[in-house]
Protein backbone atom coordinates (compact mmCIF):
# COMPACT_ATOMS: atom_id res chain seq x y z
CA UNK A 1 0.00 0.00 0.00
CA UNK A 2 1.21 3.19 -0.93
CA UNK A 3 2.08 6.14 1.91
CA UNK A 4 3.04 9.72 1.83
CA UNK A 5 6.24 10.90 3.12
CA UNK A 6 5.42 13.42 5.59
CA UNK A 7 6.46 17.08 4.35
CA UNK A 8 9.59 18.43 6.17
CA UNK A 9 9.56 22.14 6.59
CA UNK A 10 12.81 24.07 4.75
CA UNK A 11 14.81 24.38 7.52
CA UNK A 12 16.28 28.11 8.13
CA UNK A 13 18.63 29.48 5.46
CA UNK A 14 16.52 29.40 2.76
CA UNK A 15 17.06 25.83 1.38
CA UNK A 16 15.09 24.82 -1.32
CA UNK A 17 12.40 21.41 0.38
CA UNK A 18 12.71 18.92 -0.73
CA UNK A 19 9.86 17.39 -3.71
CA UNK A 20 7.74 14.39 -1.66
CA UNK A 21 8.32 11.32 -2.90
CA UNK A 22 5.95 7.85 -2.85
CA UNK A 23 6.81 5.21 -0.57
CA UNK A 24 5.74 1.90 -2.73
CA UNK A 25 5.55 -1.46 -0.11
CA UNK A 26 7.02 -4.37 -2.51
CA UNK A 27 3.99 -6.72 -3.08
CA UNK A 28 4.30 -9.90 -1.11
CA UNK A 29 4.32 -13.25 -3.41
CA UNK A 30 1.05 -14.53 -4.35
CA UNK A 31 1.00 -18.19 -3.91
CA UNK A 32 -2.30 -18.89 -4.13
CA UNK A 33 -2.23 -18.78 -8.44
CA UNK A 34 -0.36 -21.68 -8.63
CA UNK A 35 -2.73 -23.42 -6.26
CA UNK A 36 -5.87 -21.85 -8.19
CA UNK A 37 -3.99 -23.03 -11.71
CA UNK A 38 -3.72 -26.84 -10.56
CA UNK A 39 -7.34 -26.34 -9.54
CA UNK A 40 -8.60 -25.27 -12.56
CA UNK A 41 -6.65 -27.70 -14.11
CA UNK A 42 -8.25 -30.31 -12.39
CA UNK A 43 -12.46 -28.84 -12.97
CA UNK A 44 -11.39 -28.92 -16.96
CA UNK A 45 -10.01 -32.47 -16.47
CA UNK A 46 -13.40 -33.32 -14.43
CA UNK A 47 -15.77 -31.52 -17.33
CA UNK A 48 -14.36 -33.76 -20.00
CA UNK A 49 -14.58 -37.12 -18.10
CA UNK A 50 -17.89 -36.05 -17.02
CA UNK A 51 -18.62 -35.10 -20.72
CA UNK A 52 -17.61 -38.39 -22.11
CA UNK A 53 -19.53 -40.19 -19.71
CA UNK A 54 -22.59 -38.41 -20.26
CA UNK A 55 -21.92 -39.05 -24.41
CA UNK A 56 -20.93 -42.41 -23.61
CA UNK A 57 -24.59 -43.08 -21.68
CA UNK A 58 -26.78 -40.98 -24.04
CA UNK A 59 -25.41 -43.24 -27.05
CA UNK A 60 -28.02 -45.84 -28.49
CA UNK A 61 -26.94 -49.42 -27.21
CA UNK A 62 -28.04 -52.90 -28.26
CA UNK A 63 -27.36 -56.37 -27.23
CA UNK A 64 -25.92 -58.45 -29.91
CA UNK A 65 -24.71 -62.18 -29.93
CA UNK A 66 -20.61 -62.85 -30.00
CA UNK A 67 -19.12 -66.25 -30.02
CA UNK A 68 -18.10 -67.51 -26.49
CA UNK A 69 -15.75 -70.13 -27.75
CA UNK A 70 -14.26 -71.09 -31.03
CA UNK A 71 -16.62 -72.64 -33.50
CA UNK A 72 -15.60 -74.83 -35.90
CA UNK A 73 -17.07 -74.82 -39.52
CA UNK A 74 -20.03 -76.95 -40.19
CA UNK A 75 -20.78 -77.27 -36.47
CA UNK A 76 -24.35 -76.77 -35.04
CA UNK A 77 -24.37 -73.46 -32.80
CA UNK A 78 -25.39 -74.27 -29.39
CA UNK A 79 -26.41 -72.37 -26.78
CA UNK A 80 -22.83 -72.69 -24.94
CA UNK A 81 -21.50 -71.26 -28.18
CA UNK A 82 -22.79 -67.98 -27.85
CA UNK A 83 -22.89 -64.80 -25.09
CA UNK A 84 -24.31 -61.62 -25.09
CA UNK A 85 -22.92 -57.94 -25.25
CA UNK A 86 -23.54 -54.71 -25.35
CA UNK A 87 -22.36 -52.36 -28.07
CA UNK A 88 -23.56 -48.74 -29.32
CA UNK A 89 -25.34 -49.11 -32.46
CA UNK A 90 -23.34 -48.55 -35.82
CA UNK A 91 -25.18 -49.06 -39.48
CA UNK A 92 -21.54 -50.71 -40.22
CA UNK A 93 -21.98 -53.37 -38.24
CA UNK A 94 -25.03 -56.03 -38.66
CA UNK A 95 -24.43 -58.53 -35.81
CA UNK A 96 -27.36 -60.74 -34.93
CA UNK A 97 -29.26 -58.92 -32.08
CA UNK A 98 -29.65 -61.14 -28.91
CA UNK A 99 -33.39 -61.37 -29.27
CA UNK A 100 -33.18 -63.49 -32.24
CA UNK A 101 -31.19 -66.08 -30.40
CA UNK A 102 -33.50 -68.69 -30.60
CA UNK A 103 -33.41 -68.39 -34.40
CA UNK A 104 -29.75 -69.54 -34.79
CA UNK A 105 -29.72 -72.46 -32.58
CA UNK A 106 -29.21 -75.53 -34.79
CA UNK A 107 -28.10 -73.39 -37.63
CA UNK A 108 -24.73 -74.30 -38.74
CA UNK A 109 -21.12 -72.16 -39.39
CA UNK A 110 -20.68 -72.02 -42.58
CA UNK A 111 -16.92 -71.09 -42.02
CA UNK A 112 -15.05 -71.79 -38.90
CA UNK A 113 -15.86 -68.66 -36.41
CA UNK A 114 -13.25 -67.08 -33.43
CA UNK A 115 -13.66 -66.99 -29.81
CA UNK A 116 -15.24 -63.21 -29.64
CA UNK A 117 -16.17 -61.90 -32.55
CA UNK A 118 -19.20 -60.59 -33.58
CA UNK A 119 -22.24 -63.13 -34.87
CA UNK A 120 -23.37 -62.50 -38.25
CA UNK A 121 -26.02 -63.44 -40.00
CA UNK A 122 -23.25 -64.51 -43.08
CA UNK A 123 -21.51 -66.34 -40.78
CA UNK A 124 -24.29 -69.33 -40.84
CA UNK A 125 -26.06 -71.90 -43.03
CA UNK A 126 -29.99 -73.52 -42.85
CA UNK A 127 -30.38 -75.78 -40.24
CA UNK A 128 -30.24 -78.54 -42.85
CA UNK A 129 -26.10 -76.57 -43.86
CA UNK A 130 -27.47 -75.02 -47.18
CA UNK A 131 -27.51 -71.51 -48.24
CA UNK A 132 -29.98 -70.09 -50.36
CA UNK A 133 -29.91 -71.57 -53.91
CA UNK A 134 -27.89 -74.43 -52.59
CA UNK A 135 -29.26 -78.14 -53.00
CA UNK A 136 -27.60 -81.43 -51.36
CA UNK A 137 -26.44 -83.99 -53.22
CA UNK A 138 -25.53 -87.40 -51.55
CA UNK A 139 -22.02 -88.41 -53.27
CA UNK A 140 -20.49 -92.22 -53.05
CA UNK A 141 -16.97 -92.23 -53.35
CA UNK A 142 -14.00 -94.60 -53.26
CA UNK A 143 -11.48 -94.21 -50.81
CA UNK A 144 -9.17 -93.85 -54.20
CA UNK A 145 -11.64 -91.06 -55.82
CA UNK A 146 -11.47 -88.32 -52.70
CA UNK A 147 -8.99 -87.33 -49.92
CA UNK A 148 -11.71 -88.92 -47.32
CA UNK A 149 -10.05 -88.69 -44.21
CA UNK A 150 -8.89 -84.88 -45.09
CA UNK A 151 -12.79 -83.79 -45.48
CA UNK A 152 -14.64 -81.68 -42.98
CA UNK A 153 -17.95 -79.88 -43.32
CA UNK A 154 -17.38 -76.48 -44.48
CA UNK A 155 -14.44 -77.70 -46.70
CA UNK A 156 -14.79 -76.41 -50.47
CA UNK A 157 -14.19 -78.93 -52.86
CA UNK A 158 -14.32 -80.09 -57.16
CA UNK A 159 -16.61 -82.15 -57.83
CA UNK A 160 -15.14 -83.87 -61.06
CA UNK A 161 -17.04 -86.23 -63.56
CA UNK A 162 -15.11 -88.35 -65.63
CA UNK A 163 -16.88 -89.66 -68.72
CA UNK A 164 -19.34 -92.46 -69.39
CA UNK A 165 -17.95 -95.84 -70.61
CA UNK A 166 -17.73 -95.54 -74.64
CA UNK A 167 -17.32 -91.52 -74.51
CA UNK A 168 -13.68 -91.73 -73.96
CA UNK A 169 -12.28 -91.03 -77.89
CA UNK A 170 -8.64 -90.42 -79.26
CA UNK A 171 -9.21 -86.94 -78.43
CA UNK A 172 -8.65 -85.22 -74.94
CA UNK A 173 -11.00 -86.15 -72.36
CA UNK A 174 -12.97 -83.12 -70.93
CA UNK A 175 -13.59 -83.21 -67.63
CA UNK A 176 -16.56 -81.90 -66.05
CA UNK A 177 -16.01 -80.10 -62.55
CA UNK A 178 -18.90 -78.62 -60.26
CA UNK A 179 -17.75 -76.42 -57.73
CA UNK A 180 -19.37 -77.77 -53.84
CA UNK A 181 -19.15 -77.38 -50.43
CA UNK A 182 -18.82 -80.34 -47.54
CA UNK A 183 -21.82 -80.61 -45.24
CA UNK A 184 -21.21 -84.08 -43.61
CA UNK A 185 -19.00 -87.07 -44.30
CA UNK A 186 -20.11 -90.41 -43.49
CA UNK A 187 -18.47 -93.26 -41.71
CA UNK A 188 -17.21 -95.79 -44.24
CA UNK A 189 -18.78 -99.24 -45.29
CA UNK A 190 -17.57 -102.07 -45.30
CA UNK A 191 -16.80 -101.69 -48.74
CA UNK A 192 -14.65 -98.54 -48.14
CA UNK A 193 -16.88 -96.60 -49.94
CA UNK A 194 -17.76 -93.18 -48.41
CA UNK A 195 -21.05 -91.15 -48.85
CA UNK A 196 -20.30 -87.25 -48.57
CA UNK A 197 -23.07 -85.22 -48.46
CA UNK A 198 -22.69 -81.92 -50.50
CA UNK A 199 -23.63 -78.69 -51.21
CA UNK A 200 -23.76 -77.45 -54.80
CA UNK A 201 -25.73 -74.98 -56.66
CA UNK A 202 -29.21 -75.82 -57.39
CA UNK A 203 -28.71 -75.92 -61.65
CA UNK A 204 -26.02 -78.23 -61.46
CA UNK A 205 -27.46 -80.64 -58.36
CA UNK A 206 -29.29 -82.91 -60.90
CA UNK A 207 -26.57 -83.49 -63.48
CA UNK A 208 -24.28 -84.52 -60.35
CA UNK A 209 -26.80 -86.54 -58.90
CA UNK A 210 -26.87 -88.60 -62.08
CA UNK A 211 -23.29 -88.94 -62.24
CA UNK A 212 -23.07 -89.63 -58.28
CA UNK A 213 -25.32 -92.31 -58.68
CA UNK A 214 -23.40 -93.65 -61.69
CA UNK A 215 -20.15 -93.86 -59.49
CA UNK A 216 -18.33 -91.08 -61.72
CA UNK A 217 -17.72 -88.17 -59.32
CA UNK A 218 -14.27 -87.64 -57.69
CA UNK A 219 -13.85 -85.28 -55.08
CA UNK A 220 -10.69 -82.59 -54.82
CA UNK A 221 -10.33 -80.45 -51.80
CA UNK A 222 -10.01 -76.93 -52.80
CA UNK A 223 -9.84 -75.49 -49.30
CA UNK A 224 -10.14 -75.89 -45.30
CA UNK A 225 -13.31 -74.58 -44.74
Amino acid sequence: MAKNRPTVPAPPGGDVMRPDIDIVDPEQPRRWRRSFMVLGAVMVLAGAIGFAGLMNASSDRSDVLALARDVPSGKKLTAADLRVVSLPDDPGLKPVSASKKDTVLGRRAAAALAQGSLLTDKQLTGRGGLRPGEALVAVEVKRSMAPVDALRPGDAVQLVTRPQDGEVTGKETELVEVAGRVVKVGAPATSGDVVVQTAVEDTDSAAVAADASAGRVAIVLKSRG
